[in-house]
């Protein structure tokens, strides 16, 4: 790790997007690691911890990725995804899984130099708010 930044676990920051939802506390919903720069918030990714029962094995979520634009290319992203792949290994974790925009051809370069590959298997599927509620609703 570099002597110019650190990166850390720590609790989820506090954003007006949680609202009144809570992050942390038992159970907490994801976990939040963090590059700093004197102090100064330059980066953070959040993961969740997953479990697939017909494989039996433990799965890491890399929820967002984000690297201020004025400290790109400087190895902070490198350290930083060095430090996803270090908590989800000492998770037990056997992966870690993400969505990527398509479009998004420079974070696909970056995923690529760790020799990350498009799960060709998997579709992302979502149910929004208004789904879960009318699946949800018994009269």
């Amino acid at each position: 790790m570099s002597s110019r930044w650190r990166v850390s676990l720590r609790p989820p920051l506090a954003t007006p997007s949680l609202g009144s939802r809570k992050p942390t506390g038992p159970p907490r919903w994801f976990d939040c690691l963090v590059a700093e720069i004197a102090g100064r918030l330059v980066a953070y990714a959040v993961v969740c911890k997953g479990f697939e029962a017909h494989t039996a094995r433990k799965r890491l979520w890399l929820g967002d990725f984000y690297v201020r634009p004025d400290v790109r290319r400087r190895g902070i992203g490198r350290t930083l995804m060095a430090a996803v792949a270090r908590h989800a290994l000492q998770l037990g974790c056997d992966a870690v899984y993400w969505e990527l925009w398509r479009m998004n051809r420079a974070g696909e370069a970056f995923y690529r130099r760790f020799g990350a590959e498009e799960a060709i298997d998997l579709a992302v599927m979502r149910l929004d708010k208004d789904r879960l509620t009318a699946l949800g609703y018994r009269p």
